[in-house]
């Protein structure tokens, strides 16, 4: 089966460079978080912008309308994982003036562009891809809530760490070069905010899709079972915090834990699933088994 990426020489040399260039934005922001590189801070955030904007442009060129088709694959949702993330940290850091937290964020978006560059070169383009609206709707929506979920577990973290880093007295690197506390826990509830809204988004435009297409999903399907756990949960922590006077410290591991098995889920379904839902498969399947007018 060729591929798509291989054949077209731009866009494999695009992709290298996309992948790249999140390395190399990764380390400028680890070593100005690390080391206070003078240099690192300089050109970190126009590395920052090149990428975001390198990764549009591949993008772009993937799907043209002679080039690749986005489907359900699970490669192409991390690559565009990769992006919201990417676009969602510079929001972040432009609204809140700190750029403390780049290194780690940018590090997970950087380790799914780099898998999605590789599984996308093996992929010949071909076969189902999504259309329509609500498909469209359902499949951005799920995409930022996604990265919403790794960048709150990622907070969630980083809060724990400083955390216990201010219990045992020991101010060290990240009490100097982390935000507070009270900015950590800001950012993380924003963060599962920014995902409940995405989630209830993806939820009703997949029900209004099945409902356009006349497919049916049974809500104990694993992904979507999931789905709707995480977005409860989520729904529950913002609604039920400020009842119960809760700090971040007493849900940070449960968000950790989501963003775990959120990770592990996307990558146990670009070794062994075709799809995301198997919607798209199913589509194909169905209209292969109509009759065709002679």
């Amino acid at each position: 089966m060729d591929s798509i990426v291989l054949n077209n020489i731009p866009l494999f040399i695009l992709i290298q460079l996309v992948s790249l260039l999140y390395i190399v934005t990764t380390f400028l922001y680890g070593a100005h978080f690390f080391r206070d590189t003078k240099l690192a801070a300089r050109f970190k955030q126009p590395a920052l912008a090149l990428t975001v904007l390198a990764h549009v442009v591949y993008l772009g060129l993937l799907t043209s309308l002679e080039g690749y088709k986005l489907s359900y694959s699970t490669f192409n949702l991390m690559s565009m994982v990769a992006l919201t993330l990417a676009i969602t940290y510079i929001f972040i850091e432009f609204t809140t003036k700190s750029d403390k937290t780049g290194f780690f964020v940018l590090a997970f978006s950087a380790g799914a562009q780099l898998i999605s560059s590789i599984f996308t070169a093996q992929s010949s383009g071909e076969g189902p891809a999504f259309s329509g609206l609500g498909i469209g709707v359902h499949l951005i929506a799920a995409i930022f809530g996604f990265s919403a979920i790794a960048i709150a577990g990622l907070y969630s973290f980083l809060y724990l760490l400083l955390f216990r880093q201010i219990q045992k007295n020991r101010f060290e690197l990240l009490f100097q070069r982390l935000p507070n506390l009270e900015v950590l826990e800001r950012l993380t509830m924003h963060a599962v905010a920014f995902g409940f809204i995405f989630l209830s988004v993806t939820l009703f435009a997949g029900i209004l899709e099945q409902k356009a297409s006349g497919e049916a999903i049974t809500l104990f399907e694993p992904r979507l079972f999931s789905l709707v756990i995480i977005w409860l949960i989520y729904g529950a922590s913002i609604f039920v915090r400020p009842i119960t006077g809760w700090d971040l410290k007493h849900m940070a591991y449960l968000f950790i834990a989501l963003f775990v098995f959120i990770t592990a889920l996307i990558l146990l379904m670009t070794f062994f699933s075709p799809s995301f839902h198997g919607l798209a498969l199913q589509r194909e399947l169905h209209s292969l088994s109509q009759p065709h007018a002679i």
